[in-house]
């Protein structure tokens, strides 16, 4: 499975894990900062979720990421790592190709080192070679009837730590739209690529399956 590929890889980096439970394999990256990958889940062979500390404010978050606001729908086996103690934000990064994993590595290498961080974007999925296609399934492509392409969506910011506290205070720690408690993100009223910013006015507290229903609508 993937995810055993992610965690010999991160091993191979950064040296035998610090922790390992039935659910997770985990490694103190420095005093501060910590990495874990989650072996629970998922069950699909090409994912692996990893689970690192929220970044700086003053760095762009991972496209790849999840974020998650406090221990809400927190993996509670993260709890012991540096930087992923209970109470603080984390991100859950999916992570689903060997680009990606090298993507990863140079993240947490930079994370460890103070370093900027660098972008950490999501690769398009490639076709095999081995995957041909017959004449019989090609299609004659109309290109006048074909939509327009969208303009590329700019990358989201870190959402600043007092403008998640003041969310978090506001909504009263649960979902505006079902009051779960479970797996809550900070969800951008105005989405972020239709000029939504990053203020306690256009943040709303969303489980994650309210979050994903929503999609990118107002």
């Amino acid at each position: 499975m993937f995810k055993n590929e992610v965690i010999e890889r991160i091993a191979k980096e950064f040296g035998a894990p610090d922790r390992e439970t039935v659910k997770v394999t985990a490694w103190n990256i420095s005093e501060s900062f910590g990495a874990v990958v989650q072996t629970d889940q998922p069950n699909r062979e090409d994912h692996a979720f990893v689970w690192l500390p929220y970044p700086p404010d003053t760095e762009s978050l991972p496209e790849i990421a999840l974020e998650y606001a406090a221990e809400s729908g927190r993996h509670s086996n993260t709890y012991p790592s540096p930087g992923l103690e209970r109470g603080k934000p984390a991100l859950k990064l999916i992570v689903t190709s060997s680009q990606e994993l090298d993507d990863l590595i140079s993240y947490i290498k930079a994370f460890k080192s103070f370093a900027p961080l660098p972008e950490l974007r999501s690769n398009p999925s490639v076709y095999k070679a081995s995957e041909q296609i017959s004449e019989s399934d090609l299609i004659r492509v109309d290109t006048s009837a074909m939509p327009k392409t969208k303009p590329v969506k700019p990358r989201r910011e870190a959402i600043p730590r007092a403008v998640q506290r003041e969310v978090w205070q506001r909504d009263g720690g649960k979902c505006v739209e079902c009051e779960s408690k479970a797996k809550l993100c900070f969800d951008h009223i105005v989405p972020f690529s239709k000029g939504g910013s990053n203020t306690v006015r256009n943040l709303q507290l969303l489980c994650e399956r309210c979050n994903l229903s929503k999609g990118n609508r107002i």
